[in-house]
């Protein structure tokens, strides 16, 4: 019995000590950690989404964010939490913020689509990897990702053909090659 409980001890301990090194944020009225240091957020945000803790993880990631630190940091560890999370909704909304703020993004562009494929939305998930497709052109796994987008999600072979073919062009010999030898449309004559 001894065992099993220090075993158990054993396993918990860098939970422990992450727990002892960043205790619970004092909340304000508005529920956000109390302490405004953005670069001390992001830190305790990282730690908690290391330890699995996405609860905590968006608390401090959030409040990082609003505290005014560097969005190109915070944001895509924010975003994987959100993910981690299954919180695509959350996701979205700080992703369309933040492409508002940064439109030249076509990294974020392309991460904001699929986020919205996650939620639901088509027509936005569209617009936006047709034009991240558009603007990473030289970008294979961009390309197949897109591709695999309409072929599989919207059931649009049409549509998902130029971007198979993109990709070959791109990554002949890739990871995705077979699939995407397949998937391309053969002319019938």
């Amino acid at each position: 019995m001894v065992r099993s409980g220090l075993r158990t001890l054993v396993c918990l301990l860098p939970v422990l000590a992450l727990a002892c090194a960043a205790p619970p944020p004092a909340k304000t009225a508005s529920g956000l950690p109390e302490d405004k240091d953005p670069r001390t957020l992001f830190e305790r945000g990282k730690r908690f989404a290391m330890a699995g803790d996405t609860v905590r993880a968006e608390q401090y990631l959030g409040a990082a964010l609003a505290a005014g630190a560097d969005e190109k940091a915070v944001l895509p560890v924010f975003l994987h939490v959100c993910v981690a999370a299954h919180h695509y909704r959350l996701g979205v909304e700080y992703a369309d913020a933040s492409l508002a703020r940064h439109p030249d993004d076509s990294r974020l562009r392309f991460l904001t689509g699929a986020l919205h494929v996650s939620v639901g939305e088509p027509g936005r998930a569209r617009e936006y990897l047709e034009q991240a497709a558009r603007e990473l052109k030289d970008d294979a796994d961009v390309q197949f990702a897109v591709a695999v987008y309409f072929r599989d999600d919207l059931a649009d072979k049409i549509a998902a053909d130029p971007y198979f073919r993109e990709y070959l062009r791109l990554s002949p010999k890739g990871a995705h090659a077979e699939e995407a030898r397949v998937s391309v449309m053969v002319r019938v004559q």
